[in-house]
């Protein structure tokens, strides 16, 4: 029989041992973490002797309710390990089971076949420790559902390999790009998730190596094309320096020819006065010539008469030529007394004789005389007639005059403007030389631009297009 004070020390002990029992059940139900404990004669697991004992938590994670359906025995556990961590796990708690000072712990992960047949994966801890006999072993521990928590970490670390994968890919071929391979094309397979990048990636390099093509072409049409403007505006230049100085030269010849147009308008206007005062001349000259006729006319008359007054003494000069005949013959009737009556009578008749003589001269010179007057009056009628012809033609010429004068002004003032438009088409050629030649300069300058260009598409690298994009230009 015991004493009083070990009855009371073993009710103390089993009301600990009930608490420790209590509190190992509450934290098994109400931590989510499975307790197990395991007594191992020999150290060894599998003994027949040892026992195994699974809380009601551990059996709960697995799926089962009761120790019918998970006896307390090894092979409750061991059978569901998964064939890939039995040898892993039986490993690590053999060696965990060699250390006799009790502070290694046993902490190894696993996957168990739950009751549904899926493996689910679960982290065990736990610890051992001798028992006073020396061989045998107590251990005991926890098993956690690490399932969802392994399958992230396994994503995670899926994720992060395809994710090297793809960086490396992306990396690869960025290098590529940055070299100017626009050929360089992701043909590594990437995940779902990140397929999209490769397809844009391909598809951007596809399109962009599409695009430097139509540029290099692009480029070595332009180069081409900015030669041509380069030789062309070149050309063009000097034509248009030539033009600008031939229009120069007729700028001055033009302006020569404005000077004699003006002098030469000038000239008329002088010319159409001078025969203005020509044909008032005349037409005076006409005047004079008229009065010139009136006066021959006038003598005419005059002449006539006295050739009249000349008959006159004609006669009288013939009578008196009969009354001194008549007389001497009286005288010599007469005798002596009638001598000097005779003598007077002769006197008287050679008188008459000679009175009819110079009647006779004057009659022929007055003859004569008449017929140059009529010959003269003729004559100025005919320069009448004449001078009115000329009155008549130096108005049709003033007339002319006056016209070609009109016409000399109006070619002078068109001579004046074309003048005008010959200096400004001159400036304006100047200007267009000057433009020209900032154009030539300006071709040029594209035609370098254009070749600098082509020499930074040339080192991109497109298919099909580079040696021949790089032959045009090396053309």
């Amino acid at each position: 029989m015991l004493g009083l004070g070990k009855t009371k020390e073993l009710d103390a002990l089993k009301a600990e041992l009930t608490a420790v029992r209590e509190r190992s059940s509450l934290l098994d139900d109400a931590c989510g973490i499975g307790l197990w404990e395991a007594l191992m004669p020999e150290g060894d697991a599998a003994h027949k002797d040892a026992k195994w004992v699974w809380s009601a938590e551990f059996r709960r994670l697995i799926g089962y309710q009761s120790e019918a359906e998970f006896p307390n025995v090894m092979e409750s556990w061991s059978d569901r390990l998964h064939p890939d961590d039995v040898a892993p796990t039986f490993a690590a708690f053999g060696e965990h089971l060699k250390d006799r000072s009790g502070r290694a712990r046993y902490n190894v992960a696993y996957r168990l076949k739950v009751r549904d047949g899926s493996y689910r994966w679960f982290r065990a801890t736990g610890g051992c420790k001798y028992q006073p006999d020396g061989t045998t072993i107590r251990a005991c521990g926890s098993l956690t559902d690490i399932h969802d928590q392994t399958m992230l970490e396994d994503a995670s670390k899926r994720a992060a390999a395809e994710n090297e994968t793809v960086i490396h890919a992306l990396r690869t071929a960025l290098t590529a790009l940055a070299a100017g391979d626009l050929t360089y094309r992701i043909d590594s397979t990437f995940p779902a998730a990140t397929d999209v990048l490769k397809r844009d990636f391909n598809t951007a390099t596809q399109q962009l190596e599409e695009i430097i093509k139509a540029v290099a072409e692009a480029v070595s049409s332009i180069t081409s094309g900015s030669s041509e403007i380069s030789r062309s505006t070149d050309d063009l230049s000097r034509r248009t320096e030539q033009q600008a100085g031939s229009l120069e030269e007729t700028a001055a010849a033009i302006d020569e020819i404005t000077s004699t147009v003006q002098r030469t308008a000038q000239n008329t206007n002088e010319l159409a006065s001078a025969t203005t005062k020509t044909r008032q001349a005349a037409e005076h000259s006409g005047s004079v010539v008229q009065n010139a006729i009136a006066a021959m006319s006038q003598i005419e008359h005059s002449s006539g008469q006295i050739g009249q007054i000349i008959g006159v003494i004609d006669d009288i000069a013939f009578q008196t030529n009969l009354l001194a005949l008549n007389a001497g013959v009286e005288a010599a009737r007469a005798g002596e007394a009638g001598k000097g009556f005779a003598v007077v009578a002769q006197e008287v008749r050679e008188l008459a004789q000679r009175s009819a003589n110079a009647a006779k001269e004057i009659k022929q010179l007055i003859s004569t005389s008449s017929d140059q007057v009529g010959k003269g009056v003729n004559l100025v009628g005919e320069t009448g007639r004449a001078l009115e012809t000329i009155v008549s033609e130096i108005a049709g010429i003033t007339g002319l005059i006056s016209e070609v004068a009109q016409s000399a002004k109006e070619q002078a003032t068109g001579v004046r403007e074309i003048n005008s438009a010959i200096t400004q088409m001159d400036q304006m050629t100047q200007q267009n030389a000057a433009m020209v030649s900032n154009t030539a300069n300006a071709s040029h300058s594209l035609a370098s631009e254009a070749s600098h260009l082509a020499e930074l598409v040339s080192r991109l690298k497109v298919a099909r297009t580079q040696q021949s994009y790089s032959g045009r230009r090396a053309a």
